[in-house]
């Protein structure tokens, strides 16, 4: 399904850090990884559905997705509806603006069970039947 090193985190966290050296994805990929996919994975604390959609438009606008092979969301208890508007509503649109597999519910977060996801690792994702696997690499 999808593959690439691993970024991400706590995204009520990693939000602040745009438009910030620290920020600088463009830079850590032409550095770091050059030429390699970035699969992504965020997780929501206490965000709700449309700041969180605010957030990923932000990273989105600033280039935080070009490369980009996939996004994994997290479990989270803070995805509350607006007006109609749901997590899911949020994960399909997304998906369709950056033209790369949304994968949500995953096991990793604030919600266990936790699975640890280490930045930089190389991780491949399965989804078949509703279920999934991630597989993560250590390489240099």
């Amino acid at each position: 399904m999808a593959s690439g090193r691993l970024l991400g985190g706590c995204i009520d966290v990693i939000r602040h850090l745009i438009g910030t050296p620290y920020g600088d994805v463009r830079a850590f990929r032409e550095r770091h990884i050059p030429g390699e996919p970035i699969l992504w994975y965020l997780e929501n604390c206490e965000l709700s559905t449309v700041d969180m959609r605010r957030s990923l438009v932000q990273m989105k606008l600033a280039g935080w997705f070009e490369n980009g092979s996939g996004i994994l969301f997290g479990r989270s208890g803070a995805h509350i509806p607006r007006e109609g508007y749901t997590e899911l509503d949020l994960f399909e649109e997304i998906a369709d603006e950056i033209g790369v597999p949304v994968v949500y519910d995953i096991d990793c977060g604030h919600k266990p069970p936790q699975l640890t996801l280490v930045n930089g690792a190389y991780a491949e994702v399965v989804i078949e039947a509703g279920r999934g696997t991630v597989v993560q690499t250590f390489k240099p």
